[in-house]
């Protein structure tokens, strides 16, 4: 096999490759997600999803000198992403004044190797 030879081969294997590289970036950009962004419905009696959302009213009273006293987890949502995440609709009320029980929203994370729960975000009433 002579040098010019090797060369034509070449020219074709490089660009070759090159396409065959894009061809898989591009599927694997269209094809399966790697990360897990799908948030899953968790019964809100959950003992966990009870004790993340007293977490949230507690912290976030903490950090805000509010007064909500919680009542109960209404909805939650989950997933795993550097932990559990709790996405938390809590239903609480104020302890100085208002009796009226009303919505908050709650992101809560469980990081075992932190030992605990933290509060992300605390919004409402919605």
């Amino acid at each position: 096999m002579g040098s010019g030879s090797a060369h034509q081969t070449l020219f074709y294997i490089i660009p070759a490759f090159f396409l065959v590289s894009a061809f898989l970036d591009i599927s694997c950009a269209l094809g399966v997600n790697t990360t897990n962004d799908d948030w899953k419905s968790i019964n809100p009696s959950d003992p966990d999803v009870v004790s993340a959302g007293e977490f949230a009213v507690v912290t976030h009273d903490s950090q805000t000198q509010a007064t909500l006293v919680y009542d109960h987890v209404v909805h939650c949502e989950t997933k795993i992403d550097g932990g559990r995440n709790y996405n938390l609709t809590i239903a609480a009320k104020n302890s100085n004044s208002d009796p009226t029980v009303r919505k908050y929203i709650a992101l809560v994370i469980d990081r075992p190797y932190k030992n605990g729960f933290e509060l992300e975000s605390f919004r409402g009433p919605i």
